[in-house]
């Protein structure tokens, strides 16, 4: 089979379609991935063909208006009006890349800022589609959705159901015009209604998929059969990564350090947050990984090493502790790593994932980034020596290690017609 990825994110939405797309070239298939050009190294000697989308993601996480939201917090309908903008500016020209890569294909995986506008290319192809993705999405009344704060207490079910549905209802009206203004122009398809376009996949009985693990989020038991939880899709990159000379020395030179960093979030000083790290700290060593963030490695203690980046499948393994944005792809290499995390969340999804880690006891209470202190991390890090969180992080980590995600879901591929 020809099968065409499709998405628009941050490394942290891409790396797990490339890991996919990889398990579909073992397996015999033919994969061609449509992503930011940036991520094109991460599919060299992989199988996969890829194809570069328009758009510059790194440059839209530094614009302006996403460095106030980061700064402000968590707000789902900024923030979705945000990414709505972004794809409304580039709607005709994606659904033109998406087309011309997916011709030739025999489905579609569509994910993120790409799921409308694949849909719509399957439709217009007479092929099947895929739903992908990395936080549960799907109307339940087992849980929230995963783009609002999570509740203090419980809800009942029928309130998670109708806030999931309400949810999805705000993501559709944000990018319904973008995405009827290229089926219109582009795909010379009918426009959606103003209903979420969700019951398509529901009536042609095309599967839904989503990489993570059961065992963090059990799948709910009111879910349709054509969802399916297959485990995290992990990329690793330790195999042919070689570390530097310098962190090696510095890992050698003492305990287990402390991992810190905020991947592709924004909308802080990185100066002033490299030293309140730093206090927080106290004298416990560290590595501090830079970011998109660009922390700060001026002025930093001997204790603390700074990194531009690793593979986490490597390092985290190594560290005694991780402290992260909460994201999808950290959350799951942490938790396969085996060690105890603090999650200090800036918006979208990651609120959720650090509930849940505090939930799973795999970590302390969350720190939401307007209450990060030095004192509030001091703490939180040291949370993470209690021998119970630890047990249970190495407990949860071998559970994740035995699963398979990638080879699950690669079945469920091969059974759609």
């Amino acid at each position: 089979m020809r099968i065409t990825l499709i998405t628009f994110g941050t490394e942290g939405d891409v790396r797990p379609l490339v890991a996919l797309a990889e398990g579909l070239a073992r397996a015999g298939h033919t994969p061609v991935l449509v992503a930011d050009p940036t991520f094109a190294p991460l599919t060299e000697g992989r199988g996969i063909v890829f194809k570069p989308l328009s758009g510059d993601i790194r440059a839209t996480t530094a614009s302006s208006e996403m460095e106030a939201l980061f700064t402000r917090g968590l707000n789902p309908a900024e923030l979705s009006r945000m990414m709505a903008r972004l794809a409304i500016d580039h709607s005709e020209s994606w659904a033109e890349q998406f087309l011309a890569a997916a011709r030739g294909s025999d489905a579609i995986i569509a994910m993120g800022l790409g799921y409308f506008i694949g849909l719509s290319i399957a439709e217009k192809l007479g092929i099947p589609a895929i739903g992908a993705g990395l936080q549960p999405v799907s109307p339940t009344g087992r849980f929230p959705p995963p783009l609002i704060p999570p509740p203090r207490r419980p809800l009942p079910g029928v309130v998670n159901h109708a806030l999931h549905v309400a949810m999805r209802q705000l993501v559709w009206l944000g990018f319904r015009r973008m995405v009827n203004q290229a089926r219109r122009n582009v795909l010379g398809l009918e426009p959606w209604s103003l209903v979420h376009p969700g019951h398509v996949m529901l009536k042609r009985r095309w599967p839904v998929i989503y990489g993570y693990s059961p065992v963090v989020v059990p799948q709910p038991s009111d879910w349709p059969d054509i969802i399916k939880v297959t485990g995290y899709w992990f990329l690793d990159g330790a195999g042919s990564w070689k570390p530097p000379a310098a962190l090696l020395d510095f890992l050698d030179a003492g305990p287990a350090p402390v991992y810190v960093g905020f991947g592709s979030m924004g909308g802080f000083d990185p100066v002033e947050t490299s030293r309140l790290v730093v206090r927080a700290l106290n004298g416990r060593r560290a590595v501090l990984a830079a970011g998109w963030g660009a922390l700060d490695r001026s002025a930093l203690p001997d204790t603390v090493h700074f990194l531009d980046s690793a593979p986490h499948d490597w390092l985290f393994p190594r560290m005694s502790a991780v402290v992260h944005h909460g994201g999808a792809g950290t959350t799951a290499a942490a938790l396969r790593a085996g060690v105890p995390m603090v999650t200090v969340p800036f918006l979208g999804d990651q609120p959720f994932w650090g509930w849940r880690m505090e939930l799973l006891g795999a970590a302390p209470a969350p720190i939401p980034r307007k209450q990060l202190t030095a004192e509030n991390l001091a703490s939180a890090i040291a949370a993470t020596d209690r021998p119970g969180l630890r047990e249970r992080a190495e407990q949860l980590g071998g559970l994740i290690r035995a699963e398979d995600g990638v080879s699950r879901a690669v079945r469920v591929i091969e059974g759609v017609r």
